[in-house]
């Protein structure tokens, strides 16, 4: 079987969970026999925009299309006629029996269309929320509240504050660039980002409503999103994939069609923990506790901070906390991060390496995801499970259903700084008064040490036989579910 999997990002470059998913489960069904191909997206401003080129990633061949965000009107940033007919040369040139496709962000809606204009089977896999919410599909209003669902008119003011496009100067900057590559083989993009960089303003802290009229206006335009994206899924896709249970009645709220949805949960690393044996805290050393995710607002390493600056000094004492992910979305929060760890003598870092992570969390005890997000399941608290740490996380979504399903850890409020903070202060004391192999273990059903794998934790080769299995139902027009 050929399978062709559509993403909106891809490693190496991008690390996320959408695209470690779609790597790690495409090279299990390469290694099962079947060809994989990927196409996916870049920003490259030394690039024309809408041009391809070609990589390998992991053994698999990688199809990548340049977006520059060039899109002239808020429509193609989910439907985009020239991105439409650069999709259709790759579908004539690869020639799938299937495609997967794991996001449409950057990519565009047409995708879709043309694979049932074609006869190509679809297999969807749901990430986000990004069918119902144009801001990338994370349910937050720029208000700094969360959004349980849909609402046409609160979205209108939202997404006027939405950086969708490039401006009319960036775009003629972009085109300079590429002007000059093409010309001269010099690529400029790097210092030039550099210095944009360098004298961009920090994002202000504030929010002020649009016009009533550009409410209006992006209402109109959200209504008419909703209008064609949901009638189009029910219309091309034979199969949606969810990685976790409370998505269900969230989608089928949206308008999907019940008998296409099938709950098919992220994996394990399983085998990735098993190369990098636990480093056991010896007696008297402090405890060790991680944040890892992107240094933005919504992930909330700032919370993290406050609880833990609100700690008994003697607790704290006892302990070491480390803040890591990617750096650089949001550089006046990550200054605001820096400026209140160091008087906490809390170490901020940048991005690591999926090597660097494994290890990483070998040598945790605690993981803390305080997310203000509705997480569909965090691969990082899968990560820091199979490592045989334990996890405080916020009761939301994914990450309330992982520590219901035998993740061993604690919940708190969403954005409650003493629910954290006593959340975190019985962690470390369960942690300080026991071996850290006892402290993982406890409340545990599934650590490297012991069990592995189970029907609620599988690895992720696990995952993609279970794949497979959807891609041949979707070839044979079977809608039956797995299992």
């Amino acid at each position: 079987m050929r399978v062709l999997l559509a993403t909106h990002l891809y490693p190496p470059r991008h690390t996320a969970g959408v695209e470690v998913f779609a790597s790690v489960t495409g090279a299990h069904v390469a290694a099962a026999g079947h060809e994989v191909i990927v196409v996916t997206t870049e920003k490259d401003i030394a690039q024309p925009d809408l041009s391809t080129r070609e990589r390998e990633h992991g053994g698999l061949r990688v199809i990548e299309v340049i977006n520059n965000l060039f899109a002239q009107t808020f429509e193609e940033t989910w439907r985009r006629p020239a991105m439409d007919r650069v999709l259709a040369g790759v579908l004539d040139d690869v020639r799938p029996d299937v495609v997967h496709v794991h996001h449409l962000l950057y990519l565009s809606a047409g995708l879709l269309d043309l694979c049932k204009g074609r006869g190509i089977p679809v297999v969807m896999t749901i990430h986000d929320f990004w069918l119902g919410c144009a801001r990338f599909g994370q349910l937050l209003h720029p208000d700094g509240s969360r959004c349980a669902h849909v609402d046409v008119k609160r979205c209108g003011t939202c997404l006027p504050s939405f950086k969708w496009r490039q401006s009319d100067l960036e775009r003629r900057v972009a085109r300079g660039i590429s002007a000059v590559k093409s010309v001269t083989g010099l690529d400029v993009s790097g210092p030039i980002r550099r210095m944009a960089a360098g004298g961009r303003p920090a994002p202000s802290e504030g929010w002020a409503p649009p016009s009533e009229e550009e409410a209006a206006r992006f209402e109109a335009q959200v209504a008419s999103r909703l209008e064609d994206l949901v009638p189009t899924l029910r219309r091309c896709v034979d199969r949606v994939l969810l990685p976790a249970r409370f998505m269900v009645p969230w989608f089928e709220e949206l308008g999907l069609d019940p008998a296409r949805l099938h709950v098919e949960t992220t994996g394990v690393d399983w085998d990735g923990a098993r190369c990098h044996p636990r480093v056991e805290r010896g007696a008297g050393e402090p405890v060790r506790v991680l944040f890892l995710g992107s240094l933005v607002p919504h992930k909330a390493p700032h919370l993290l901070l406050e609880a833990w600056g609100k700690l008994p000094e003697a607790l704290r004492g006892a302990a070491r906390l480390r803040v890591l992910g990617p750096d650089q979305h949001n550089a006046g929060y990550v200054d605001g991060l820096r400026q209140a760890a160091e008087p906490l003598g809390v170490t901020v870092g940048g991005a690591l390496g999926r090597e660097e992570v494994r290890a990483e969390m070998a040598r945790t005890d605690v993981l803390v995801t305080p997310s203000q997000w509705t997480e569909i399941r965090p691969l990082v608290m899968l990560e820091a499970f199979a490592a045989g740490a334990r996890v405080v996380a916020t009761d939301l979504g994914g990450m309330a259903e992982l520590l219901a399903d035998g993740l061993p850890g604690s919940l708190f409020e969403e954005g409650d700084v003493e629910g954290l903070r006593a959340a975190l202060a019985a962690e470390l004391e369960m942690a300080r008064d026991a071996p850290s192999s006892d402290a993982a273990a406890t409340s545990a059903a599934n650590t490297v040490s012991s069990p592995g794998p189970t029907p609620r934790f599988r690895a992720w080769s696990e995952v993609g036989a279970s794949l497979i299995e959807h891609y041949d139902r979707a070839v044979r027009g079977d809608r039956a579910p797995i299992g």
